[in-house]
């Protein structure tokens, strides 16, 4: 059975040595694709894009099909479109596989679900973020934003990683969502010492950086380490962290560490912060409670999960809530042995990854060689 990953930013983790960024989505697809590719009775494509020329390099039994990144289909213009349409068509003929799947808003999601309507093939879009269902057009701008509402109603199926998202998709698509949690391997803790108050993420408006930066201010005793990756679009944000940072003796900055390496983070984390606007399901909170650190979220809380599951707390958007939590959570060990406890428990029993591969795998043979979508609108 042949699946095919669309993941136009993945192509870092793949090839760590590459220098190319990535976010959570690719990381889930990078997972998926792996462990789905491990399956004999599997053939597993990853298409990406690069700036170079076009090539397939072989991972194990997983191909990586790499596509070049010139034309765009957000350049606006009718004939870059158009372009930038035949050559995806051609790619994707040339891959032919049965089942495609994308995550993450944008006009291509309407590309990827035409082609796939021409080509006779199954397309499954991926919620990844709040914003995909709560914002016009997935926050997707343009005169050919419309693209992406488009190929979300074509998709013959739509994967949420939350059961909040499930309830959007319903309210705004009136479509059923499957439920995929966002899925890790399950290790043992790290034996250790957790020392260090911790955060992970982009050099991007939407994860506040800086917030963390004036969290750390308020935390003079306690070692923060950020590990930030950077993003070709904000490299002002990227400036302003390194020089806040480098007048704060309790902060180190670890710039682009290869996805293979940021585990040994979480391994020394006590305590692991989020600070962005929205999420989908981070793979960050996984990562920490896997390791048995609870969670302090400025505002993101996917299914309540911090609260009902008491395996960190929530700030609810307040910049003071979330120092008066970090320095209780410092200060009490027995505290964050505790909510530390609690989300190495959630973790292994609701985002294994084998879980999520299976459920990924009962999706992909419901779809394949069906002409009606497999879910129902």
């Amino acid at each position: 059975m042949k699946v095919c990953f669309i993941s136009p930013l993945g192509y870092g983790l793949y090839r760590p040595g590459s220098g190319y960024a990535f976010g959570g989505a690719e990381v889930q697809f990078f997972l998926l694709s792996n462990a789905l590719a491990s399956d004999p009775d599997f053939r597993v494509t990853v298409l990406t894009t690069v700036l170079g020329a076009f090539g397939v390099e072989q991972h194990g039994r997983l191909a990586l099909v790499k596509r070049q990144g010139g034309r765009r289909l957000t350049r606006g213009s009718l004939w870059g479109y158009g372009s930038a349409f035949l050559d995806m068509y051609r790619v994707m003929r040339e891959i032919d596989a049965e089942v495609y799947l994308h995550a993450g808003a944008g006009v291509e999601v309407g590309a990827y679900a035409l082609i796939c309507r021409l080509l006779r093939r199954r397309f499954v879009y991926v919620v990844v973020s709040s914003a995909d269902l709560c914002a016009p057009n997935g926050q997707v701008q343009g005169p050919l934003a419309w693209l992406f509402p488009l190929g979300l109603r074509l998709a013959d199926a739509v994967v949420c990683q939350t059961c909040e998202h499930r309830a959007l998709l319903k309210n705004r698509y009136g479509r059923s969502g499957v439920l995929i949690r966002t899925g890790h391997r399950l290790a043992e803790s790290s034996l250790q010492e957790k020392r260090t108050v911790l955060w992970v993420g982009r050099a991007h408006p939407l994860k506040q950086p800086e917030m963390f930066l004036s969290l750390a201010e308020h935390l003079p005793k306690e070692q923060c380490v950020m590990v930030i990756m950077r993003d070709r679009m904000h490299e002002a944000m990227m400036k302003t962290v390194h020089e806040r940072s480098a007048q704060m003796a309790n902060v180190e900055v670890h710039e682009n560490v290869p996805w293979s390496e940021i585990g040994r983070f979480f391994d020394q984390a006590k305590l692991f912060v989020n600070t962005s606007t929205y999420e989908g399901f981070p793979n960050t909170f996984v990562q920490a409670a896997l390791q048995g650190a609870p969670i302090l979220s400025w505002s993101v809380d996917p299914d309540a999960v911090l609260t009902r599951h008491g395996i960190g707390v929530c700030a609810a958007g307040s910049f003071d809530r979330l120092v008066a939590s970090a320095r209780q959570l410092c200060s009490s060990d027995n505290l964050r042995m505790e909510l530390g406890r609690r989300a190495l428990e959630y973790a292994r029993t609701h985002h294994d990854l084998n879980r999520s591969v299976d459920e990924l795998k009962t999706l992909v043979r419901a779809l394949s060689g069906r002409h009606q979508s497999a879910v129902e609108r």
